[in-house]
């Protein structure tokens, strides 16, 4: 990453946006203007920016140290006593993403093992790792995740009014402010980058999923158990950790991605909307049968990656323990199960050459 004028033009236009989702009370207004310029540039061939992935990283371990201040241990406790339901929302999610590979794959010209990596909920990243072992085309597999990410978080922009509407029904508070003043603790920030820290080395070092949100997320929720209570980030802090996944989210885009997929960048989209209409019936159904409020259900069923919704959850301040526990297992099935799923369903009469 070097410091240029198209750079510069970058961080200026994310500002101004951000500051407008945040005049107009949108959640999310720092990681959803930042990432809305940064795909714009990168998609538009101004400029792509991504940051090391060390910044990345602390980044995701901040916004993963304040999702730690949503979680509820009573929602934990609520969540054995509906096995059932919690298993059907995984189940659900998994198999409609399958459902949408198929479709992808019965009614295009895509192979089968790239349309199935390409619509499962395990990051791009994740599956592209998956797609070389699998015969599967990577640079579409890529492309397909990056378009349906951003399809996906464009939803959740558009219902995002009505998501902070209810965080404020739900817990009474307006959520993350710009303009919150949080009093300064040295030893509770202290406390806090040391959590952030075993997060960032977790993420660095381990094979752990998502360890870098997981680790600082469970260990503040222990602490809070045992009644410490750590308080927040500064705001500013806050405000540069989702501007860093929102450039980082929105530069992987380019130029090159819209055209590779072009023949079946229509399909993509209509499959990633039929899975968000199925996320949100899914979101009224766990709200009902296990009686937590429709936010959390929401942000637990969408099919966006765990790093995104977390950024949301922490901004609407709504119980996080729903979130994070069914993206987790979610992420371990598709980990443990996708390859298997794949060599099951790219049979070899369904594969099929995609054109170039």
């Amino acid at each position: 990453m070097k410091l240029t004028p198209g750079f510069a033009a970058l961080m200026l236009c994310a500002v101004g946006l951000s500051l407008l989702f945040h005049v107009l009370h949108l959640p999310g207004s720092w990681l959803f203007g930042p990432l809305a310029v940064s795909a714009i540039f990168a998609v538009r061939g101004w400029h792509a920016t991504q940051f090391p992935r060390s910044v990345y990283i602390a980044g995701q371990a901040v916004i993963g140290t304040a999702l730690g201040s949503g979680f509820s241990a009573k929602t934990l406790s609520i969540i054995p006593k509906h096995a059932g339901v919690f298993t059907f929302a995984v189940v659900f999610i998994l198999a409609t993403s399958l459902f949408n590979g198929w479709l992808l794959s019965r009614f295009t010209r895509l192979d089968a093992a790239t349309a199935f990596l390409g619509t499962m909920p395990g990051g791009a990243g994740a599956m592209a790792a998956m797609s070389d072992s699998l015969r599967a085309d990577t640079r579409l597999v890529t492309a397909i995740q990056y378009v349906r990410l951003l399809v996906i978080l464009g939803g959740l922009a558009c219902v995002a009014p009505i998501l902070k509407a209810h965080a404020v029904a739900i817990v009474g508070a307006p959520g993350f402010s710009l303009f919150q003043a949080t009093p300064f603790v040295a030893w509770k920030f202290a406390a806090l980058l040391a959590l952030a820290a075993i997060g960032w080395l977790a993420a660095t070092f381990t094979p752990i999923p998502a360890a870098s949100f997981l680790l600082p997320t469970l260990l503040y929720s222990l602490l809070a158990a045992w009644g410490v209570q750590l308080g927040s980030w500064p705001w500013l802090l806050l405000v540069i950790a989702y501007g860093i996944m929102g450039v980082q989210i929105g530069g992987r885009f380019h130029p090159s991605t819209i055209a590779m997929i072009r023949n079946v960048i229509l399909p993509v989209v209509g499959t990633t909307l039929l899975l968000l209409l199925g996320s949100i019936v899914l979101a009224f159904l766990v709200a009902w049968l296990m009686r937590v409020d429709l936010v959390s259900a929401y942000l637990a069923a969408t099919p966006g990656g765990l790093d995104s919704v977390a950024a949301v959850a922490t901004d609407l301040q709504v119980d996080t323990t729903l979130v994070v526990s069914m993206h987790l297992v979610r992420l371990l099935c598709v980990l443990v199960l996708g390859p298997w799923l794949v060599r099951l369903c790219a049979t070899p009469e369904a594969n099929k050459s995609i054109a170039t």
